[in-house]
């Protein structure tokens, strides 16, 4: 057998321009752990490809059917009507950052629309623009450099429209110490506010081991006077500005950031309400990407302390020794997540959305997420799901489920970089074979029921065969199963399909 190290130093080669930093994220790995199947089973439909990096998809509420593709690279791609345009929504790439090919988690990272898009065109992204090191910046040593995370605000005229005005305007920005742990998600709540996402500041132990500590004595993530490490909230009803509303847990708190909402991030790359649809619970739903030992995902409350880096997860976490949690730790006040799982499963949760589309009856109600990869050097994500309920129930035993993949219960063998949903609630998966932000191999792919799966309940049963019949017989175009008109031959396809499995 090779030795660890051995592998590592073929890894780090393997990400060109990386250099102590590519050994580092290639050795950190995780074979795939025992989660077990449900009995959910899906399809994936491919919506674009040739994309770059893909992390998110997002859908105005304008009825136009249009979805919308961040991708990290710096281009806001437009699907419409299932066609992916060659004229980007916006084009950021000489803003941003110089995005490292091999690996980085600057660039593109967000965008939402304005809940009165449809009128207004306003929209809003988060991005990483380049920043000159100061004295003592870690980020000024090569390959990452410095950094800015941005909040900015543009708009469509009019909002039919599929590509936006340029000029934007800078909402608010933070600078960050390292190039990592950026969060970047984005979205405006039920209550009307903007939320996102700001990760702890980057490197390791939210800076507690560093000799002083890089992040201040309690790292950035539970001190109030910074934004990082939280969930921000603000105001953005009047165009062109950005504030905190008074209701912020520690508006009038002395010193403390007022844009604050909850606070104990490590990296929450990517959030989502539960807000659209019969059933909707309003919940704000945070997938918290861990260290060495857990991902966590959480439901989040006003003025919620989320642990880092006192835990990881259920877990105490000591900086100094962060794969081995302590048995004790100062855990008052500090609120559990809804579940954690270990990293035998998988290196960095991607964060998804409960499901409340039609189109798949047995996905009601389900939250839908990712991971990321087993391990760095490999493409090797993987998709689970979760029953929500009780809302803001506390975490139990085996909450996550993983789905049946097709009828032969493939493998993924891409990378999770994003999650999406759309205006009717359907989800959707961003991919890539590469795990930097190159190439063109990003996808764009819907979460669908298997074909033979008739009646959308997630798994395959004789109803589906009855019903595919009934249909059939009546001269429903949906038992028009390979598209050639209705004949005897989707009989025996639908038939075949289901003994399949898929």
């Amino acid at each position: 057998m090779r030795s660890t190290m051995s592998a590592c130093a073929r890894c780090a080669r393997s990400l060109p321009g990386l250099a102590v930093a590519a050994a580092t994220l290639c050795c950190r790995s995780a074979p795939a752990g025992p989660v077990a199947s449900g009995s959910l089973r899906f399809e994936l439909e491919t919506v674009a490809s040739g994309l770059v990096a893909p992390v998110q998809v997002k859908a105005p509420a304008d009825g136009s059917g249009r979805l919308f593709v961040v991708d990290q690279a710096g281009t806001i791609r437009v699907i419409q009507n299932r066609v992916l345009l060659a004229a980007p929504l916006l084009d950021l790439s000489g803003t941003i950052v110089a995005v490292n090919p091999g690996y980085d988690e600057r660039g593109l990272l967000g965008l939402a629309f304005h809940p009165q898009f449809a009128t207004n065109g306003r929209f809003f992204v988060r991005y990483s623009r380049p920043r000159a090191a100061v004295a003592g910046d870690v980020c000024g040593n090569p390959p990452f450099g410095c950094h800015t995370e941005v909040l900015a605000e543009y708009a469509v005229s009019p909002p039919s429209a599929n590509v936006a005005n340029p000029a934007g305007t800078v909402l608010f920005t933070v600078d960050k110490p390292q190039f990592n742990h950026n969060g970047g998600g984005i979205a405006f709540g039920p209550d009307g506010f903007l939320y996102f996402t700001m990760g702890d500041g980057g490197g390791a132990n939210d800076g507690l081991a560093d000799t002083p500590p890089s992040h201040g004595p309690t790292g950035n993530a539970q001190n109030l006077a910074v934004p990082m490490g939280k969930v921000v909230r603000l105001d953005v009803s009047v165009p062109g500005a950005a504030t905190a509303p008074a209701g912020n847990p520690f508006f009038s708190t002395p010193g403390a950031f007022a844009g604050i909402y909850a606070l104990g991030l490590r990296n929450p790359y990517d959030f989502s309400f539960d807000d659209l649809g019969p059933g909707a619970t309003n919940e704000l739903i945070v997938a918290d990407v861990g260290q060495d030992a857990f991902e966590e995902l959480d439901v989040v409350t006003i003025g919620g302390n989320y642990g880092w880096p006192v835990r990881e997860g259920l877990h105490c976490f000591d900086p100094f020794g962060p794969t081995v949690p302590p048995a004790n730790c100062p855990s008052a006040g500090l609120i559990d997540p809804k579940f954690e799982y270990p990293h035998t499963v998988g290196l960095a949760i991607i964060g998804g959305y409960v499901y409340r589309g039609s189109s798949f009856p047995g996905l009601v109600g389900k939250y839908l997420f990712g991971d990321f990869s087993t391990g760095f050097g490999v493409a090797d994500g993987h998709l689970f799901y979760s029953d929500m309920s009780p809302p803001g129930g506390p975490a139990s035993p085996g909450p996550m489920l993983r789905p049946v993949l097709g009828g032969n219960d493939r493998t993924l063998a891409r990378y999770v970089k994003g999650m999406g949903r759309d205006e009717r609630g359907e989800v959707y998966v961003l991919v890539s074979t590469v795990l930097g932000p190159s190439g063109s191999s990003g996808e764009v792919l819907r979460i669908v029921p298997c074909p033979a799966d008739f009646d959308g309940s997630g798994g395959l049963e004789v109803l589906d065969i009855f019903g595919f019949l009934n249909a059939w017989l009546s001269g429903d175009p949906r038992a028009d199963f390979n598209g050639g008109g209705l004949t005897v031959q989707d009989i025996f396809d639908f038939i075949n399909r289901w003994f399949s499995g898929c």
